[in-house]
């Protein structure tokens, strides 16, 4: 089964405002780096055939132009879950479609092929953050219904909707691989955690020299 990915991107001035004050350098340059290690990710994952990034912001066009995916402009920016639901519009109405968040630094393609192996088996899925609270990921057998609720308390939102929260029966081994796709990062403690797990290269770059001058 192939999926297309999805990945609805805040404009970099906007995004992670409780990660850094709006003054530092590094916070947008974070963010940017956060979503090419998502998207280098998701470039390695066998499951993956096609990757759409949702953005009206130029920096993140540019940088979505040097790798394999694409991307489609939203503007303006009107919030995650219409930006979501545009993305999922484009594809052609049987797509399976994975909504996958742009700040998972820890994410690699192994993580990926195990969420979507888990979601194969039902018709709509998600992965919930590493609180338990939000979401990172939503995968939908067809693009056609698929339904973002993305936001405070989304994980609670999504089970309504009939979305079934992948990994709570797994082994250890399991549950440690899937922690990856479940570290998102918006605050200070976040980075920590995501760092101790280990974060990819662009992350890597931007906490050991600073923003690119």
């Amino acid at each position: 089964m192939e999926w297309t990915a999805v990945v609805p991107v805040k404009s970099l001035p906007d995004a992670k405002s409780r990660l850094l004050p709006d003054a530092d350098p590094t916070r947008p340059e974070l963010a940017l780096a956060f979503l090419q290690d998502v998207l280098t990710a998701l470039e390695g994952a066998a499951g993956i055939a096609r990757v759409l990034v949702v953005t009206d912001d130029e920096r993140i066009q540019s940088l979505v132009d040097a790798s394999s995916a694409s991307w489609l402009p939203e503007a303006p920016h009107v919030g995650l879950n219409p930006a979501a639901a545009l993305g999922a519009a484009s594809l052609p109405r049987d797509t399976a479609v994975a909504i996958i968040a742009g700040d998972l630094p820890c994410l690699i393609p192994s993580a990926i092929d195990l969420v979507l192996a888990l979601a194969e088996v039902h018709d709509r899925a998600f992965v919930s953050d590493a609180l338990g609270i939000g979401t990172t990921m939503l995968l939908d057998r067809t693009a056609a219904t698929c339904t973002p609720a993305f936001g405070e308390r989304s994980r609670a939102r999504h089970a309504q909707l009939g979305y079934v929260d992948l990994g709570l029966d797994v082994s250890d081994d399991t549950r440690r691989l899937l922690a990856r796709a479940r570290r998102d990062v918006d605050t200070q403690v976040d980075l920590w955690d995501a760092r101790r797990m280990g974060v990819g290269a662009a992350t890597r770059a931007v906490l050991l020299n600073g923003p690119a001058r």
